[in-house]
């Protein structure tokens, strides 16, 4: 049976320390619900599974910091002035942007395919930012500490959605994640 915590305000480590290992999957709150989070291949494997999900509908790239969004998205000056308006006042933000060339490169440089589950056909990505502190604390360690980007789908069947509730997350999500 998959593992229940409550988060406390701050970093879980026991959710950072499943994130960073090999296929880890984890459950976790958000602004506007429940996301499966994952960071390598093998998790995008476990949760595409878990959700049923067609694999030709990507996963999103989850932003800890400006920085990183920078670092890893084609931004023009508006784009990134608009990201910048809802960083500085907190609000969720998600658009579908074309990678940095050396930011795609080192997806593919993982050599374990993981660019076929996190782009579309045109080599973009959905990169959030301000999705949830929780989340966003993973995402930040994740990425300053790790060098490692994070990815996320919602956590929820493919088509249904989880009303905020982690009883929406259904069983079959709920049995093939790692923590919740």
């Amino acid at each position: 049976m998959t593992k229940h915590i409550q988060w406390d305000g701050n970093l879980s480590q026991e959710g950072l320390e499943i994130v960073k290992s090999e296929g880890g999957c984890i459950v976790c709150p958000t602004k506007v619900g429940y996301i499966i989070m994952t960071s390598d291949k093998a998790g995008l494997e476990r949760k595409f599974a878990a959700k049923n999900r067609k694999r030709n509908k990507p996963g999103v790239v989850l932003c800890g910091s400006m920085d990183e969004l920078r670092a890893l998205a084609q931004l023009t000056p508006e784009i990134e002035s608009f990201y910048q308006k809802h960083w500085d006042q907190d609000i969720l933000l998600g658009c579908i942007l074309p990678w940095k060339e050396d930011a795609y490169a080192k997806l593919q440089a993982f050599g374990d395919g993981r660019e076929e589950l996190m782009t579309d056909s045109r080599k973009t990505s959905c990169f959030v930012i301000k999705f949830g502190v929780a989340g966003e604390q993973i995402a930040k360690e994740m990425w300053e500490k790790e060098g490692k980007m994070v990815y996320a789908s919602s956590a929820n069947p493919s088509g249904k959605g989880n009303r905020g509730k982690v009883e929406g997350i259904g069983s079959q999500i709920e049995e093939a994640v790692d923590l919740v």
